[in-house]
């Protein structure tokens, strides 16, 4: 084992080392006289017999006495001290003279002021010297020793500071080590709540996809079936099945739309046309719309109108939307002859609107996640899934709150809307809206009309124009921008329907270059697209549009084009005329 330092020092393990004792003295017998007399202590004697050759050895080497003779040659005992005391290294080592004769005091005071510590006089005698000398060489034997105990004791700090930053280092270490692990096991469950999350949207996504493809598919059967009807088919039967066709188509409607909505809403795309409302309008149109599935199923329908003159500042369209969602959405969940209630009521510096119904309830498993994107585990309800996380979506642009109740299976659900009311609930101005088209037709104008129709799809392009031939206009077709600008520059119709999403070139350079080319002598060109936002609208306008209709567009917004179209040429007939 090995020992400290400090150890060492406690059990008084002190290597003893000899020391060195410098005689000069011109004389051989002498140097002898005081080597034998000198026999017994442990030192190592050096003689030298003159005073350079003193300093010569001082040079080099550590004495702990030096024996000086006063009386030499060339250099006396008294310049040699003089000279050792001059340096450095030197300047503290005792020195004792010896002499041949009695010292006076002008000699003994020029002996102490440079450094003497004793005298001796020859002969000497051996116990004397051996007496006085063995006085030094203890001194410098504990002076090492002391020398060699500060060092083990600075050896000793040293070391335990050594080992006390390491312990810090270690504990530092130790710590780091236990962040890192501890970081690593929150990124590790981190990591797994983001697989597990992962692996549940992707399963919402496949049912969704599966539940998509189960709900375009139903219409698609009575279509079918209903187009063969319309060849073989009686009249009456015929005529069933067209009002079977359009309920079907406008159910494929607003699927597509709950899609383009939710994508909207996801992208930030949606824009909301604030007026103030009436809350007791909403209502009204929420159970205008859902009123169809609600008579389907066989429901009844009350409502609580206690609060349906707070003014709200709004989206009408989007906040009729929201209400419509939770009445089909109960509807859907509820056995055929249920009871289904719709209250708007004063709460909190706003207006609440609650729907409620006694069907089957929401499992309490499911209510936190009821507003998420594809949340669907009801069946038999209908839908994509994402009716009520367009709900959350548009009430939280309306800075609102949506809340779902529901005590369990079977016992029916509550959904409720809060959203702030006007600051100022003075009488409504009704604002207008000229973004919002008219469903319904204009005076009819009975002219037959010129049409141009662009569109890049075979299918549409020949069905519409079937659809326009029927209302007795003359149609020309193009499928291309290209062919669609040259159509319309050569045979100057009175209407131009022009698709936007060309193969060659978009719908609107194509207005651009009709634009260009006619001036105020172009006909009145309308943007079909599958896109309807404000901008689009916008960007329909700058390129030339004189108006825009969302795909698959209605007959009483094509016939309401058509007139106006009609009226404009009638106006520039009559303008030439005169």
């Amino acid at each position: 084992m090995v020992e400290s330092p400090i150890s060492k020092l406690e059990s008084g393990i002190v290597d003893a080392q000899p020391c060195d004792i410098l005689v000069v003295d011109d004389t051989p017998e002498n140097l002898t006289a005081i080597e034998v007399a000198l026999d017994e202590l442990n030192y190592r004697l050096v003689k030298v017999q003159s005073g350079k050759e003193a300093l010569r050895r001082l040079l080099k080497q550590d004495f702990a006495l030096i024996l000086l003779d006063v009386q030499m040659p060339t250099m006396s005992g008294f310049e040699t001290a003089r000279l050792i005391r001059a340096r450095d290294r030197s300047k503290h080592v005792p020195i004792i003279f010896i002499t041949a004769y009695d010292r006076d005091d002008t000699e003994v005071l020029e002996a102490y002021r440079l450094g003497a510590v004793d005298f001796l006089l020859k002969p000497i005698q051996p116990e004397i010297l051996k007496a006085k000398a063995s006085v030094f060489v203890e001194l410098q034997r504990r002076t090492q020793e002391v020398e060699r105990q500060a060092e083990q004791i600075r050896a000793h700090v040293l070391q335990e500071r050594e080992n006390w930053l390491a312990e810090q280092r270690s504990r530092l270490e130790a710590e780091a080590l236990k962040r890192r692990l501890e970081e690593q096991r929150v990124h590790a469950a981190e990591l797994q709540r983001l697989n597990r999350r992962l692996e549940e949207d992707d399963r919402r996504k496949d049912e969704f996809i599966a539940v998509l493809g189960h709900e375009l598919r139903n219409p698609l059967a009575p279509l079918v079936n209903g187009l063969e009807l319309l060849e073989t088919a009686s009249e009456d039967a015929v005529e069933r099945a067209r009002a079977v066709m359009r309920r079907q188509v406008d159910h494929l409607i607003r699927l597509v739309d709950d899609l383009l909505d939710m994508s909207r809403v996801t992208r930030g795309k949606i824009e909301l046309r604030r007026t103030r409302v009436r809350a007791g309008d909403l209502i009204d149109q929420a159970v205008s719309l859902a009123t169809p599935l609600i008579n389907e199923r066989g429901h009844t329908l009350a409502t609580e109108r206690d609060g349906e003159e707070i003014l709200i500042d709004g989206d009408e369209v989007r906040l009729t939307q929201v209400l419509a969602n939770l009445l089909n959405n109960a509807a859907r969940y509820t056995d055929s002859g249920g009871r289904l209630v719709l209250g708007v009521h004063a709460r909190e510096s706003g207006v609440e609107f609650v729907v409620k119904d006694n069907g089957r309830g929401i499992p309490r498993e499911l209510l936190p996640r009821v507003f998420d994107l594809f949340v669907q585990e009801r069946e038999g309800g209908g839908g994509l899934g994402i009716g009520l996380t367009l709900v959350k979506q548009l009430v939280d642009m309306h800075a609102g709150r949506v809340e779902a109740k529901s005590e369990g299976s079977g016992q029916g659900s509550e959904f409720s809307v809060w959203l702030p009311a006007c600051e100022d609930q003075s009488a409504r101005a009704f604002d207008s809206n000229d973004d919002v088209p008219t469903t319904m037709p204009e005076a009819g104008y009975d002219r037959a009309l010129h049409v141009a129709l662009v569109e890049d799809n075979d299918d549409v392009r020949l069905l519409m124009g079937e659809v326009l031939e029927s209302w007795g206009h003359e149609v020309r077709q193009a499928s291309t921008g290209a062919v669609g600008v040259d159509l319309i520059l050569e045979q100057r119709p009175d209407i131009a329907f022009i698709d936007i999403g060309l193969p060659d070139m978009d719908g609107y350079e194509l207005a651009r270059q009709v634009r260009s080319a006619l001036g105020t002598e172009k006909p009145l060109l309308v943007a079909l697209s599958g896109f309807s936002q404000r901008r689009d609208r916008e960007r329909a306008s700058h390129a030339g549009f004189d108006d825009h209709l969302a795909k698959p567009a209605s007959p009483a917004d094509l016939k309401r084009l058509l007139n106006q179209a009609g009226r404009a040429a009638q106006s520039a007939a009559e303008t030439q005329g005169s």
